[in-house]
């Protein structure tokens, strides 16, 4: 996943998540032309929906998230583009527009910023990566949805809207840590696969999935940190996990805990292998770091003739996860 800033090429998409998110607000204080404004006012960068206020998450080129903000100077300043857009419009959603600011501002300190918009299947990712640039700094939001804003600590204020509600929070974070550790032995008739990548070898590792012990490593040592539970409860040996993609559990394991609000800073993995594998590093850093979406170290050690995996007794993984938690 890539987070940039919005440019013209996404306003058609961006703007129809805004939309869709507070439908009827915009309905009511627009009419019925709403998503024609909004990407009117998104081309223009009138306030506050402001291109370079953004964040724009994109998997393939496609926009599956969009998070726009202001602060209190883009509210106070260059409103008197609207009348270009709205033309004749201006005076009846002008007066809406100007009371509902006002009520706005009331609470609006110099240093608060305000989502105007935090839309899209990725809300969770893209709420952490605003939090963690805007950090110490108060953030305000209005809402339809309670439940998600709740959910992440943020407190009730009074509404500027009878369609909205208000809720406000620091921007602040928690780092937490936790350790993985996975052994599967060595046996002849079997695919070897380490960090979702196939090692070239006479000699595979058994296991009830594909047996990465890599990315089961990476998930216990999430897991652990943040849903105080384990590989075996959220993927026990069932017929559907049989042989299954470990770097896929390894992926809806990380969508289970940014919707808990957790969130992987960084993975530093050792694995004892007597298999030479450093020419297979970097594909298995970018394989893993793709879907934790976090920078990702690896190191392998031979065991040295001390451990049983200098034997071709099998392959231990040993993960570090740092998980940053709104």
């Amino acid at each position: 996943m890539k987070i940039k800033k919005l440019s013209n090429e996404y306003v058609d998409e961006v703007a129809k998540l805004v939309y869709l998110e507070k439908q009827d607000f915009y309905d009511d204080l627009f009419g019925t032309d709403a998503l024609k404004y909004i990407v009117k006012a998104l081309n223009n960068d009138i306030p506050p929906f402001l291109k370079d206020h953004s964040l724009v998450a994109l998997e393939n080129e496609k926009v599956v998230g969009t998070l726009l903000f202001a602060d209190k100077a883009s509210f106070r300043h260059g409103y008197q583009k609207w009348l270009k857009v709205l033309g004749l419009k201006i005076f009846p959603v002008g007066s809406k527009m100007i009371y509902i600011i006002q009520r706005l501002l009331l609470e609006f300190g110099v240093d608060d910023l305000y989502i105007v918009a935090l839309s899209g299947s990725v809300r969770e990712y893209l709420l952490h990566a605003f939090i963690k640039q805007n950090r110490y700094r108060k953030v305000i939001v209005d809402t339809t949805d309670e439940a998600f804003y709740a959910k992440f600590g943020f407190h009730e204020g009074t509404p500027v809207h009878n369609k909205l509600k208000r809720f406000e929070k620091l921007c602040d974070y928690e780092t937490l840590s936790g350790i993985g550790w996975d052994t599967h032995p060595l046996v002849s008739g079997r695919e070897l696969v380490l960090g979702g990548v196939k090692i070239e070898s006479q000699v595979g590792l058994d296991g009830h999935s594909d047996a990465d012990v890599l990315c089961h490593a990476i998930i216990d040592s999430l897991l652990g940190v943040s849903l105080k539970t384990d590989i075996g409860q959220i993927f026990p040996e069932t017929a559907e996990n049989r042989n299954r993609n470990s770097l896929e559990m390894l992926k809806e394991v990380v969508q289970k805990l940014n919707i808990d609000g957790y969130f992987p800073s960084s993975i530093d993995c050792v694995i004892i292998s007597p298999i030479k594998l450093s020419v297979y590093r970097e594909r298995m850093t970018e394989k893993i770091a793709s879907v934790t979406n976090c920078p990702v170290s690896i190191k392998f050690k031979s065991g040295n003739g001390v451990y049983p995996e200098s034997e071709f007794k099998g392959i231990t993984a040993i993960c570090i996860s740092n998980v940053e938690k709104i």
